[in-house]
């Protein structure tokens, strides 16, 4: 198993956990993100490791079951940045014997600085955008109207 393997067991570990401290564990800081609808950048600190079991009680009320990677295509740049072209799995079921299966490709540039700690995200690009997805399949509400997102991640 390469680094890059084993870094993406961790994340898919992180992803089904909601455990703060492994997936905070998994981003620089800070880092950033992207979709067809535009970038963000977050910092790494408390307030983000905080957000995540409201992410977990976000997501189980939507149904998340399991989010599984399919396939990793791992590409070095340099000695210190890999990018990862990931296809993901996701399931989700909503309605009590109706699961709903979702697959997604999301980009990732890894940065790994020789220190021990392995490679860690820095920049992610979401090919689909994932909340309309998941709006049209109805997981979650229509967008709302006064302009603020309904965020997934």
């Amino acid at each position: 198993m390469t680094d890059i393997d084993a870094f993406f067991a961790r994340y898919e570990q992180g992803a089904n956990s909601f455990d703060p401290d492994l997936v905070a564990a998994q981003f620089t800081d800070p880092f950033m993100g992207g979709d067809p609808n535009g970038v963000m950048s977050a910092r790494n600190d408390e307030a983000f490791r905080q957000s995540i079991p409201q992410r977990q009680a976000f997501m189980q009320g939507i149904g998340f079951r399991f989010a599984r990677v399919l396939h990793v295509a791992a590409t070095p740049l340099d000695a210190h940045y890999t990018m990862a072209k990931v296809h993901w799995h996701l399931r989700f079921e909503k309605t009590s014997g109706a699961p709903q299966d979702f697959r997604f490709h999301i980009t990732y540039f890894l940065f790994d600085p020789d220190s021990g700690t392995g490679p860690k995200v820095a920049f992610y690009i979401s090919h689909e955008d994932e909340q309309q997805v998941m709006r049209e399949a109805g997981l979650l509400p229509d967008a709302p109207t006064d302009g603020h997102p309904v965020a997934v991640a």
